[in-house]
């Protein structure tokens, strides 16, 4: 039986796009890993770009033993991580409308508390996904913060920025100490691995309710030579460069 051309042109669209694309289409643009405490396990976390503006980004386990790919199946499911990723739990944050996208924005009342928690098991680690109403996360976002920092000191959970100056915008304000929270961090280094800015995505939760407390973005440079080194595996990433095929 002949195949009509019209069918025969939708099957290969199918066929190419609705079954997701191969590694071999995908550009990463950005890549970082983070191992995983306790485990031989990496957190990746990437962005890439492939055919039609298709844009795939999101974290991913592989063991260590394993090359990076694009694995869109077994992408974890939220934006963006609540806590350090540890060998049991991997915690992180995403959100749904609940009647708050769109036009219902602002008809909306915020609600910041857990819409729904949905648990998983990926690589034999238990992922633990928050949902939070739309307009209640976004109305939590603090903004971008930029500084240039002179001397830091790392905790097991946390880094402490002494020193700070922000000198990119008009009113610069000066901070004597800033805590961060270990997790969500990246270190983008030069070819010396001297650091060259470090960049915070801190989600901050009640410890008790997990109300959504505040969504975070920090952008910090170090004032003097700073080496990756310095700084512990536990809770931070690290680029990865990669050869593009």
């Amino acid at each position: 039986m002949k195949i009509p051309i019209i069918l025969f042109y939708l099957l290969s669209l199918f066929l190419i796009y609705g079954c997701g694309k191969s590694l071999g289409e995908w550009s990463t643009s950005s890549l970082y890993a983070q191992k995983i405490e306790g485990t031989s396990k990496i957190l990746y976390k990437y962005d890439a770009w492939g055919g039609r503006d298709s844009n795939a980004n999101g974290f991913i386990i592989l063991d260590s033993t394993e090359s990076f790919k694009i694995d869109l199946p077994n992408e974890l499911p939220f934006y963006n991580l609540s806590e350090i990723p540890n060998k049991i739990n991997i915690e992180g944050v995403t959100h749904d409308c609940y009647n708050s996208c769109g036009d219902d924005y602002y008809k909306s009342t915020p609600i910041f508390k857990v819409m729904k928690t949905e648990n998983d098991i990926n690589n034999d680690i238990n992922i633990i996904t928050r949902i939070y109403q739309y307009r209640g996360y976004s109305e939590k976002n603090n903004g971008l913060e930029r500084y240039v920092f002179e001397s830091f000191k790392e905790t097991r959970d946390s880094l402490f920025f002494y020193d700070l100056n922000d000198v990119e915008s008009m009113n610069g304000q000066h901070l004597d100490e800033l805590k961060v929270k270990k997790g969500e961090i990246y270190l983008i280094e030069n070819k010396n691995h001297e650091i060259e800015k470090i960049s915070i995505k801190e989600i901050k939760l009640a410890n008790k309710t997990k109300e959504f407390v505040h969504d975070r973005d920090v952008f910090l440079t170090p004032k003097h030579k700073t080496k990756s080194s310095q700084f512990s595996e536990r809770g931070i990433f690290r680029e990865v460069k990669i050869s593009q095929k």
